[in-house]
């Protein structure tokens, strides 16, 4: 155990030092596209993308089921059998990606000039917008194998790097967008499949030369087919509600408000996405050691990775999101020329959000990993089916958009309860305890971290020095009460010993 957590330590810096870049250039281009852009445009790129994405659902199906075969025949150490996997998934991935551009091409082209808010003025740019996504969602879809055999080796170094450059080359596309005359939503858009082009080609050479599995033919092995197939086939409902749920949401604000209120919620999008990449880097690090841990009926330490991973995340993910939920509204201001309205709502709501979907997400991971996937289908993951309908009822009825936020919480908690019942009775995983001691401890920490700040916040005036206070105040309630009382004893150990163990180590 010792070794593989220096591996999914070792794995997490390089996938935090690529976050600590994105997060801050993610940011600087975020403001320069809605100021060069405007809220309109920026509205009409995030609904239009968005759309778009929703058919990515099918390659959501089988992401999942390839990263599971991949890691579990790596550890058998059968490079032939390996092959043939990486190959099936490829070819599995083409058709899919062939269908959704088909699908695309018809349904999708209706929709987009027959269905959605759109000022008539910008439909040439929206359908634009359209075509360079559709070829942007072929080349990912099809790109799912190679970022599955990484993922799968471990080897997260090249994984940081690649997202390291596409951030930066996004920064290099607002200087060309400055510069270069035109409409500019159309040459953004144009811009940005270049620069996921670029991105995707590199990877594949990288994956070729370092993985001979990924030198694969058109072959395929019908059995391991099947095999993938009959596993990814119980993802559907789950990816359909989980897609249909997030986009589905924007396309109602669209039709029911403008393209405004879809710009408050991509800038919404933005700061939680971002904030939840750096819970992302454990988990993503931590996913093959699950899968490798259950396969070799190691049950003890399969049960203190979802524990300790969960810890860690709800830790970090404390640290990053009190402050910003304290202060969102000074941020907004400091980071942006231009807010639509609803937008620091939105944050907050979202934030609430991210730290209840990340407490129970390795549960979700370790019943994966379990390959009983049919029943969080059925079971779990039909809850979020409620959702659209009540954000469409409650929108008819004449409710703000916040509402829609709001609605958000109630299929998650319920689905939450639901996958801590499924990991007991058919994993036979301790959900009673992990509730109690990882859950309901969490929040309620993190929820006294909030108290101090909070009053101090309420009795200073808005401004720079209250923003520096209280963010300060925040990070420092929210890092002394979780790790001294949320935080189990084998968790500090290794807090100690392996982060700042090491800082200090460095500094010497």
């Amino acid at each position: 155990m010792e070794d593989n957590n220096k591996r999914i330590l070792k794995n997490t810096v390089y996938l935090y030092m690529r976050q600590f870049v994105i997060m801050a250039l993610s940011f600087f281009t975020t403001r320069i596209v809605l100021e060069k852009l405007g809220a309109s445009d920026y509205g009409v790129n995030n609904v239009v993308g968005g759309f778009v994405s929703m058919f990515t659902v099918l390659n959501s199906i089988l992401q999942t089921g390839t990263r599971r075969f991949l890691s579990l025949n790596l550890g058998k150490g059968d490079a032939l059998v390996l092959k043939d996997t990486f190959s099936t998934a490829f070819v599995i991935h083409l058709i899919v990606g062939t269908f959704v551009v088909v699908l695309l091409e018809t349904f999708g082209i209706w929709f987009l000039n027959s269905q959605l808010n759109i000022d008539s003025g910008r439909m040439v740019a929206a359908n634009w917008v359209f075509q360079f996504s559709v070829l942007t969602v072929f080349l990912s879809i099809t790109q799912t194998p190679y970022t599955a055999a990484v993922t799968s080796h471990e080897n997260f170094s090249i994984y940081a790097f690649m997202s390291i450059f596409e951030t930066v080359a996004k920064v290099a596309v607002l200087f060309l967008l400055i510069f270069i005359p035109g409409d500019k939503l159309i040459i953004y858009s144009a811009l940005l499949l270049g620069v996921s082009a670029i991105n995707i080609s590199v990877y594949r050479v990288y994956c070729i030369r370092k993985f001979p599995e990924c030198q694969f033919t058109l072959k395929v092995n019908h059995n391991l087919l099947k095999e993938m197939v009959r596993f990814s086939g119980w993802s559907v409902i789950a990816n359909v509600f989980q897609v249909g749920n997030t986009q589905g949401v924007s396309i109602l604000l669209n039709i029911f408000f403008s393209t405004l209120v879809n710009a408050a919620r991509g800038l919404a999008t933005t700061v939680t996405f971002t904030i939840s990449q750096f819970v992302n880097g454990f988990i993503i690090a931590a996913e093959p050691q699950l899968v490798k841990y259950y396969g070799a009926n190691d049950r003890e330490h399969f049960e203190k990775l979802v524990f300790n991973i969960t810890q860690y995340t709800l830790f970090l993910l404390a640290i990053f999101a009190v402050p910003v939920f304290m202060e969102i509204d000074y941020v907004l201001k400091l980071w942006l020329t231009e807010v639509p309205q609803y937008t620091s709502e939105f944050i907050k709501i979202t934030i609430i959000s991210s730290l209840l979907v990340n407490s129970y997400i390795m549960i979700d991971k370790a019943i994966i990993a379990s390959g009983h996937i049919k029943q969080m289908a059925l079971i779990g993951n039909t809850i979020p089916v409620i959702q659209l309908p009540l954000v469409y009822i409650f929108l008819k009825l004449g409710y703000s958009p916040v509402v829609t936020y709001i609605i958000t919480l109630v299929p998650q908690f319920l689905g939450m309860f639901a996958n801590l019942w499924i990991s007991k009775h058919y994993i036979n995983f301790p959900s009673g305890r992990f509730f109690f001691q990882i859950m309901v401890k969490n929040s309620l920490f993190i929820i006294i971290a909030c108290i101090i700040p909070y009053i101090v916040r309420e009795m200073m005036p808005d401004g720079l020095l209250r923003f520096l206070v209280v963010c300060s105040l925040s990070v420092f309630c929210t890092i002394g009460i979780m790790y001294s009382f949320a935080m189990n004893a084998e968790t500090k150990q290794m807090v100690r010993q392996k982060v700042i163990g090491k800082i200090f180590k460095r500094f010497r």
